[in-house]
Order: C-alpha cells, then sequence, then structure tokens
C-alpha cells in the first residue's frame, strides 16, 4: 500500500519532524562531553536567529499564501521568486541589525561585548530563513509525500551533522558549522525547486500587494511573539531570579497541540484563493478542527493528571511548583483548537488580527498585574489564558461581523465547549480539590 497525504497532513508530519530533531540534539548534546556553557551558546545562536526573524518570516509566509493562485501552480509563475527575493532583502536587513546593534545585544543578552560566533550567525541567517520557504512551495502545489521527504532527508542531515562533532569530542564551533552546512542543503533544495517551478522575473506590483497583506500579520506576529517577555518581565518584577526559573520552565505549551493547530491553519490558506470554495473551506475547518480536539484534549488531560508526579521526576523537586504553572498553560488549547485567524487572513483582512493582537497585548498585562496580587506566580499565568481566550473570541466577533461567517459554520460549538469545561473542571480538582 502506498500512503496518501493530504498537505494538511504532510505540513503537520514536517513540523513534528523539525520538532523532534530539536529536542533530540538537545538530549544527545545533553549527553555529549559539551559543557552547560557550550550548549548555552548553541541555544543562545538558534534564539538570536528566531528572535530577528520569527515575526516577519511567519508573516510573509501567511500573507503570501491566500495570494496563490491556479495560475501559479499550474505554470512558471514569477510570484515564487519574489516571494524568495523579499525573504533573501529581509534576511539580510536583519543581518545588518545584528551587526549595528551586536553591543547592545550582547550585553543585555549574555553580559558580554560582543556576541559568539556572529560570522556564523549572519551567514546561518541569510541561507536559511529564505529556505522556509521550501515546504509551502509543496504545499501550494499539494505535494505532501514530496513535502515528507524533503523533511526526513533535510532533518536527518541536520541531526547528524550537527550531533557528530561533540560525539566524536569535538567543541560547539564544529556543531555550528554542520548546523550551517545542513541549512546550505535546504537552501540548493530551494534553488532547483524555484527555477523548476517559477521565473527570476521582478514583479514589483505583486511585491507591494503582498506587503500591503503581510505587514499587518507581521506586526501581529511582533506583538503575540513579545507575550512571552512581558510575562517574564512582570515575573522578574515581583519575584527572585529562583522564582522566575520555577515560572520558566512552567511556562510552556503542549508543543504538539502548537504544532499541530498552527501547522492546520496554514496549510488552509491556499485555498481561500479561490473565493468559491469558501463554504467549502469552513467546512474543512470545522471538521478538521473537530478531529483535532478529539483526541487532544483528552491527551492535554492525561497531561495534567501526571504532570505533579513528573515535574519532580525529569526535572527535581525544587521544580514542583511549575507543574501548576504548566497545567494552567495546558489550558490554552480552548484557544488554540479556534481557528477563526485562519479565515480572517484567507480573506485577507489582515489588519483585524493586527488589531486584536495589540488588544490581547493590553489584556495579558491587565489581567496579570492584577491576577498577582490575589494568586501570586500562578496568576501571571492564568492572565495569559485570558489574554489568548479574549483574542480568539474577538476575532470571532470580527469573522461574524466583518464576514458575516457563522461560527457554527467552522466550529461544532457545542462540542469544543464539553471538552473545554471537562478539562477546566479537572484542573479545578487536581490544583485545588485534591
Amino acid at each position: 500500500m502506498r500512503p496518501k497525504f493530504s498537505h494538511i497532513s504532510a505540513l503537520q508530519i514536517f513540523q513534528l519532524l523539525r520538532f523532534s530533531t530539536l529536542m533530540l540534539i538537545g538530549i544527545v548534546f545533553a549527553k555529549s562531553g559539551l559543557s552547560i556553557s557550550e550548549i548555552g551558546q548553541y541555544e543562545t545562536f538558534l534564539l538570536i536567529a528566531g528572535a530577528v526573524s520569527f515575526f516577519w518570516l511567519n508573516g510573509l509566509i501567511q500573507g503570501f499564501l491566500p495570494l496563490v493562485n491556479n495560475e501559479t501552480i499550474s505554470r512558471k509563475s514569477p510570484v515564487l521568486f519574489n516571494v524568495f527575493y523579499l525573504i533573501t532583502g529581509l534576511s539580510v536587513l536583519s543581518g545588518l541589525f545584528l551587526l549595528v546593534f551586536e553591543h547592545s545585544i550582547s550585553g543585555y543578552l549574555l553580559k558580554k561585548n560582543s556576541l559568539p560566533y556572529l560570522s556564523y550567525l549572519l551567514i546561518y541567517l541569510l541561507i536559511s530563513t529564505p529556505a522556509s520557504l521550501v515546504e509551502y512551495i509543496y504545499l501550494i502545489k499539494n505535494q505532501g509525500k514530496q513535502m515528507i521527504i524533503y523533511g526526513g532527508c533535510s532533518f536527518f542531515l541536520m541531526f547528524f551533522l550537527v550531533i557528530i562533532p561533540p560525539v566524536f569530542g569535538f567543541g560547539i564551533a564544529y556543531s555550528l558549522a554542520g548546523l550551517i552546512a545542513s541549512a546550505v542543503f535546504r537552501f540548493g533544495w530551494l534553488l532547483v525547486l524555484l527555477f523548476k517551478n517559477a521565473v527570476p522575473t521582478f514583479d514589483q506590483s505583486f511585491i507591494q500587494k503582498h506587503l500591503r497583506s503581510s505587514s499587518p500579520l507581521i506586526l501581529s506576529m511582533f506583538l503575540s511573539g513579545s507575550a512571552q517577555y512581558i510575562d517574564s518581565f512582570i515575573v522578574t518584577s515581583y519575584f527572585d531570579e529562583a522564582t522566575f526559573a520555577v515560572f520558566r520552565y512552567g511556562a510552556r505549551e503542549f508543543p504538539l497541540v502548537l504544532l499541530m493547530a498552527n501547522a492546520f491553519s496554514t496549510s488552509m490558506l491556499p485555498g481561500f484563493s479561490d473565493r468559491s470554495n469558501l463554504q467549502f473551506n469552513l467546512e474543512k475547518i470545522r471538521h478538521n478542527a473537530q478531529k483535532l480536539g478529539n483526541w487532544m484534549f483528552p491527551l492535554s488531560g492525561l497531561l495534567m493528571m501526571v504532570s505533579h508526579w513528573a515535574f519532580p521526576v525529569v526535572f527535581n523537586v525544587g521544580f514542583a511548583q511549575s507543574a501548576t504553572i504548566f497545567n494552567i498553560y495546558l489550558l490554552l488549547i480552548i484557544s488554540r483548537l479556534l481557528f477563526p485567524q485562519t479565515i480572517l487572513i484567507g480573506l485577507q483582512k489582515t489588519k483585524l488580527i493586527m488589531w486584536a493582537s495589540f488588544l490581547e497585548i493590553i489584556v495579558n498585562v491587565t489581567f496579570s498585574l492584577f491576577f498577582v496580587q490575589i494568586w501570586g506566580l500562578v496568576g501571571i499565568a492564568y492572565g495569559t489564558v485570558v489574554a489568548y481566550i479574549f483574542e480568539k473570541v474577538l476575532l470571532m466577533i470580527f469573522v461574524s461581523k466583518t464576514c458575516q461567517i457563522s461560527v457554527s459554520s467552522y466550529l461544532n460549538g457545542s462540542r469544543h465547549l464539553i471538552y473545554s469545561l471537562f478539562l477546566a473542571a479537572e484542573f479545578i480538582v487536581i490544583e485545588y480539590l485534591i
């Protein structure tokens, strides 16, 4: 039997492969002869590369996908090359930003005068960021099998090149060189796909249209990404460093929910380029959101049951309170499996998402500062949950009012509500009654 992968399941599998590879690299590093300081340098390397690019890269990709039409897919079009030009240009600007503000960034993050391995970082940023376009080329061409083959090859190569140096006793610089080598492979694969599926013609009108569609999303991504930093700042303002560590170890979403939900949302965007298929796409969102909820809610409930036992075992008894923070963050599944943002991005009403993200930040800060007075450290986590749910409810209102699309057309509301109430009830029993 030959397995068939839809573009939705393929992107979800691809994101799981990425997450699993990064996790396995971390495990191998911890077991190798690398010092904690060297592992920290690797993590800081990835943190900085992601911090200067994640918001505009995701905004550009999500803004681009609804613009894809059958003409783009069926024949060689300049569209893909122009997206590549835009991502590459912003990668260069991000590199220049690092060069100009190197001392400020290194002083804030590392308490040092310069960023270690800056030349490696600039090369990685310039070639790895545009290479992120590969999986989305496969997505719009509905080539799920090819996407998974590419993911398997590229992430295996990345894993192999990054872990081999420390296994044989070499320092972290060799692992970073291996990371760059794997990025070169992905960049080369991207160029092959671009020349196969597009023509390298510069199209100023498309770039202007793409930027108009993506700019609100870029700002929205930036605001959403800053939420975790705001929470961290509030914690450090009220508590000591040890308490901050407890919060950071617990303030993690269930990665499977985050990966699967985001991959599903992104994979739906190309379908909105054909407005005649709107009802079909809404029903598809409803059906797949229900399928995700059928197994993710029970799985989140299971994690909630074992978290208080697991945290002292996996870490140590000093992080026992982190389990409560983690259980609160598990409640974020209630908002993650709502997809009004998918509809708004697909219909190119991206300014509404920008305003919702701005209001979410205000709600997050307001409720976190209020709840910390009542519940202490866990109150900050409660504020995050309230803010995320507020944002999704507001987006659902936007969809209803501006697009005249009812909630029932893209969400099984009764089932989602029942799942949410059961998970909330389990949380109350575990945290306040047992």
